[in-house]
């Protein structure tokens, strides 16, 4: 009974018209599509009796930059001034005048000093013979008495002439020395009661108005002056300068 319920239901479906399935199917293909409208998705495409449904596509919004999204420059740090250091002018040194009587005199820098012997002898004082050569290119004029020394192989001063063994005056000749030219002196040392000085002594002579200073080179061991006094002092003197 039931099998032929089932097989009358089946027969009056099978009998309905196809206008009406087709309308059925359309109606639902319909509500599909604007449920997916509505969620923003795309349909899948469904045949429907040959005909191909095309899904609709919602449009993405593009971004547009914003204006304030430009950076703005960093600012640079502005170096601080150095100072300028003050600048302290030096002080003009002052030309003291040479007197009349040092021009054209030779310098210490245009002469060489050259001790050419010793003599001496026990009881006596020692004397150093000297000579002056002009080594500059320019003639000058060699005067007056030099300010003499002692000095001892250690390179000390043990007797000095002092200042007042420079003499200089209108009466002395004047020698004039050409480049190469030459001037001689002696010096006296005398009365050396103190024990005996490092040897290879030598001289050294100062000319006149602080214009130098020449120091001759050893010749050797010189003689000890004689000491004929212990309180007096030892002494050195020299005589002119001449040709």
């Amino acid at each position: 009974m039931a099998s032929s319920t089932t097989e009358a239901r089946g027969r009056s479906a099978a009998a309905q018209p196809l206008g009406w399935r087709r309308l059925a199917f359309g109606i639902g293909l319909t509500m599909a599509v604007a449920a997916c409208s509505a969620t923003g998705t795309a349909a899948p495409l469904a045949s429907v009796a040959g005909a191909t449904a095309t899904p609709t596509v919602s449009a993405t919004p593009t971004p547009t930059a914003s204006a304030t999204d430009t950076l703005a420059p960093t600012p640079s740090a502005i170096p601080s001034a150095t100072p300028t250091p003050k600048v302290t002018p030096k002080p003009t040194p002052k030309v003291t005048p040479l007197p009349p009587l040092a021009i054209g005199l030779c310098t210490g820098n245009q002469l060489r000093l050259t001790l050419l012997y010793w003599v001496g002898s026990s009881g006596n004082p020692s004397y150093g013979h000297l000579s002056a050569t002009n080594v500059s290119s320019a003639s000058c004029t060699m005067r007056g008495t030099p300010r003499s020394q002692i000095v001892d192989g250690g390179g000390k001063v043990i007797v000095d002439s002092g200042n007042g063994g420079a003499e200089i005056s209108t009466g002395d000749p004047a020698y004039t020395v050409a480049p190469n030219g030459v001037v001689y002196a002696i010096v006296e040392w005398d009365n050396w009661c103190q024990s005996s000085p490092k040897q290879k002594l030598t001289v050294a002579t100062y000319q006149p108005f602080g214009l130098g200073r020449n120091q001759a080179k050893s010749n050797g061991n010189a003689p000890i002056a004689y000491c004929y006094s212990s309180s007096s002092k030892s002494t050195v003197k020299a005589t002119p300068w001449a040709p």
